[in-house]
């Protein structure tokens, strides 16, 4: 809950000091019982008094004094957690009466009482401990230095029975930004700078950026997207179990647009419809979502309980929808249709979903198909009661520490510093931040 706003409304208007010679402790601004009528418009007010309070750096708290700041801290907390506590049951009541007739509504919508102990206990003898349910995770990491990027990318599937190695793959990616094949360094120089100029302004979105406000590595969007798909086709075509787990989105925004390029877009469209529509048991768990209305129904849920939401063509559709897929050329090479397709096909029979696995965690989001959800829910609930207070699948998180493993960055950098080493520059390229004590 914001601090009210007449608190700290004077403390920026004429851009002076507030009265007095000690610095301005925001923790002595009073916070308000309740809120007032129009709640939103309140809110906004005041956050935008603080934001323009911050602006002014007397009001600002010194470094010895921040303990100060530690009783409106508690009180901001606890209010806001226990209008969280008081909202559930009238959020659940909203939720009970319209997912059904809610727009992109599945069959399947609804909000469904808790699970029983037992047939969390079934789920995880019958399924996840039985091998029955295998995970998939991926790992990246990169080395940039002036003449090589290197970004190494692997993947491993895990399971609870035997040795739980499902198998791992790894790949390296390599860019040079002048490779010499000609001898003509200063045609080559010439080239480059065009090249990377033109680069700068084709990746503006997608790369990040240094201190100079130039492109700093290769575009991190293609490398996700090489790893999520090398993710899903390990689930789609070498996995042998029944039920496959995943981790994120069952259809990320960077394969369906394929990261700019065709191929790619084309070979994922062709591999989430093998797992997706073909295989259809499937699970996926994101980390986070960013809609705060998901996350807030999430955590509305009571422990063992779940709910399915919705269809998911409208995440398919926000990828087309305004974008550059609406041009013509996607349109005369079949990706535009290709993808209308898919979310038609796909986009109606993936079910949005939530559920909470205990008291002690927070909501989380699961995608499923509508044919299969409920035993989904049985599965994924089962594994992440496993871990009470994060509540999230317990063996997406042992793939993800079996794939870093397998794939330790810090070999990786080593190899490639070596190397460096051995051409006589250790340190000449290498980043401020790597040679910082």
């Amino acid at each position: 809950m914001a601090v009210a706003a007449d608190g700290i409304a004077g403390v920026f208007e004429g851009g002076g000091a507030p009265p007095g010679d000690a610095p301005f402790v925001a923790d002595q601004a009073p916070v308000a019982d309740g809120l007032p009528d129009g709640d939103d418009e309140f809110e906004v007010d005041s956050l935008e008094a603080d934001f323009k309070a911050a602006l002014n750096l007397n009001s600002w708290t010194s470094g010895p004094r921040m303990d100060e700041l530690t009783s409106r801290l508690e009180r901001e907390v606890e209010t806001a957690a226990s209008f969280e506590d008081d909202m559930a049951p009238r959020l659940l009541k909203v939720l009970e009466e319209n997912l059904a007739t809610a727009a992109d509504a599945s069959r399947e919508s609804g909000v469904y009482p808790p699970l029983s102990p037992d047939v969390v206990l079934g789920a995880l003898r019958s399924v996840n401990f039985n091998g029955n349910l295998e995970a998939c995770d991926g790992t990246r990491a990169s080395v940039n230095t002036l003449p090589l990027n290197v970004v190494q990318i692997g993947v491993c599937l895990t399971t609870y029975q035997g040795t739980g190695d499902g198998g791992s793959i790894g790949h390296r990616l390599y860019r040079h930004d002048i490779i010499r094949k000609n001898g003509n360094a200063e045609e080559d120089v010439l080239k480059f700078i065009t090249s990377r100029s033109s680069r700068k302004k084709r990746n503006a979105l997608s790369e990040e950026f240094g201190d100079d406000g130039q492109p700093m590595s290769m575009s991190d969007m293609m490398c996700r997207a090489l790893m999520t798909y090398a993710e899903r086709a390990m689930l789609a075509d070498r996995s042998q179990r029944i039920w496959r787990m995943g981790h994120g989105g069952p259809m990320p925004h960077e394969m369906i647009v394929g990261s700019g390029r065709k191929e790619l877009a084309f070979a994922s469209l062709e591999v989430l419809r093998r797992l997706l529509l073909d295989h259809q048991k499937f699970i996926f768990v994101p980390s986070e979502i960013s809609d705060p209305a998901v996350v807030t129904i999430a955590n509305t849920m009571r422990p063992l309980q779940y709910a399915v939401i919705r269809n998911t063509k409208d995440i398919i559709q926000g990828y087309i929808e305004g974008t550059s897929y609406e041009r013509p050329h996607y349109k005369r090479i079949g990706l535009y249709d290709a993808v209308k397709t898919f979310q038609e096909e796909a986009g109606s029979k993936v079910v949005l979903c939530v559920y909470r696995a205990s008291s002690l965690a927070p909501g989380r989001i699961f995608y499923a198909h509508e044919d299969h959800v409920h035993q989904a829910a049985q599965i994924v609930i089962a594994d992440s009661t496993l871990q009470e207070t994060r509540g999230f699948p317990n063996l997406i998180d042992i793939a993800d520490r079996t794939c870093r493993g397998m794939f330790e960055p810090g070999g990786l950098t080593a190899q490639v510093h070596a190397a460096l080493a051995r051409t006589g520059s250790p340190f000449r390229f290498l980043g401020e931040r790597e040679t910082r004590a």
